[in-house]
């Protein structure tokens, strides 16, 4: 069977607005701004699929996963970075109802218009007219100027003159839902007819009931890539399962603590140093969990984050993060710059993190120490020296250390000693 859609290694392409670019030359120059290089966005990617002629295809996927950039380019809105699009026969597309719609033609003259563009002949639309006009249930309204309709009224003649023009290939994004319920019906039914003449459907729907009762097939999308494209109950349930990890994900990241943001009391030359060019702001810290805490559990993770201005440097510098003890000991300290982790440099407040997967520390009051530094290491930006209170808790006195800083997973056991073992086997 010949195919209607044919799409091959299908890619899209936008570049992400900066939004602290100056909006004149002037501005550019004496900001001295530099455009920060940044990574194209992929509205799509790497898509291959074929659609044989007559098939009813539904196209699903969360927000975002680039569904309605998928209808638009194969209706030829937009062109692709990558790949080819194929598209045999005439197209009707039902991507934006009620654009196209002129606020001061009358819905008889904006009927014609839309009809046309379309590409519908005059002859065409004239001998359709009167069916046009009484699907939309416009009788009484269609001499009267557009800009006295509302909303519904207009997307009613729009969703009219597109499933009228007999296409080979019919686009829908979202337009099932045009209407009360008593139009929506009929708008399905419609679709159902022009699908029995061997009319090709590709539909995008958050409904998943509309995709059942009108595809056979359906294509699914995740952030732009294609994850599977087959039979409608097939693909459907891995449909179903992404959408339950979704909520379950959104439902405990709902549930967790926002971070706790540490407060420090900073002295100038008592617990805080440095050359000033740049500050270290807004310090938090999480558990593995992702809960904002001051206080862990022995053997938890910790997440310690921190943002910085960079003021009016444009360098990345070097972040260093320690943990101390009640007697000023250094039991940990880690560095940006020994990780192989460049900052992000100037154009701030920029963030950072160091994740710790464990914290093996026996009960007790210790104090965080954080640091920027240049990236030679010859200046301290800012350096907030044991300022930053951390609180550790046993997990099981039993195992909590009687001396001493750490506290690994620990337990005894009773049991015959090796020189008993020893002696019995020399006996």
């Amino acid at each position: 069977m010949a195919s209607a859609i044919v799409v091959r290694g299908l890619g899209k392409t936008y570049r992400a607005r900066d939004r602290g670019r100056p909006t004149s030359l002037k501005g550019r120059i004496l900001s001295g701004y530099r455009a920060p290089k940044r990574e194209p966005f992929w509205a799509l990617r790497n898509i291959s699929f074929s659609i044989p002629r007559g098939r009813a295809v539904g196209v699903i996927g969360l927000n975002g996963a680039g569904k309605s950039t998928l209808l638009r380019l194969i209706g030829g809105v937009g062109t692709p970075d990558e790949g080819s699009i194929k598209v045999n026969g005439r197209i009707g597309a039902l991507l934006d109802i009620g654009a196209g719609l002129t606020e001061d033609l009358t819905g008889r003259e904006n009927l014609f218009l839309l009809g046309v563009i379309s590409g519908m002949l005059r002859s065409e639309i004239k001998a359709k007219f009167d069916d046009i006009v009484e699907f939309a249930e416009l009788a009484d309204f269609i001499e009267q100027p557009v800009r006295t309709y509302s909303t519904g009224m207009r997307m009613r003649l729009a969703f009219a003159v597109a499933v009228h023009m007999s296409p080979d290939v019919l686009l829908i994004d979202e337009a099932l839902a045009v209407g009360d319920q008593a139009f929506q019906r009929k708008c399905l039914k419609r679709v159902s007819e022009i699908r029995e003449t061997g009319c090709t459907i590709f539909l995008v729907s958050h409904d998943e009931a509309q995709i059942e009762a009108l595809c056979d097939d359906v294509v699914l999308l995740d952030h732009g890539q294609l994850v599977a494209y087959g039979p409608l109950s097939e693909t459907m349930a891995i449909y179903t399962a992404s959408v339950d990890a979704k909520v379950a994900e959104v439902e405990a990241r709902d549930a967790r603590l926002p971070p706790k943001v540490v407060e420090a009391v900073l002295e100038a030359e008592v617990n805080r140093f440095g050359s000033g060019e740049m500050a270290i702001e807004l310090v938090t810290l999480t558990d593995s969990e992702g809960n904002g805490t001051d206080t862990l559990v022995a053997g938890q993770g910790l997440n310690v984050s921190f943002r910085y201005d960079p003021r009016e440097l444009d360098v990345a510098p070097i972040a260093l993060i320690g943990i101390y003890g009640p007697d000023d000991t250094a039991l940990f300290e880690t560095h940006s710059d020994r990780a192989g982790l460049t900052l992000t440099p100037g154009g701030g407040p920029n963030a950072v993190t160091l994740e710790i997967a464990r914290l093996d520390l026996a009960p007790g009051a210790y104090r965080l120490t954080l640091g920027l530094f240049a990236p030679d290491w010859h200046t301290v930006y800012d350096y907030h020296a044991e300022a930053y209170p951390l609180q550790i808790v046993a997990a099981n006195e039993a195992a909590a250390p009687s001396k001493g800083f750490l506290n690994p997973p620990n337990a005894w056991h009773r049991g015959e000693t090796v020189g008993d073992d020893l002696a019995s086997e020399n006996a």
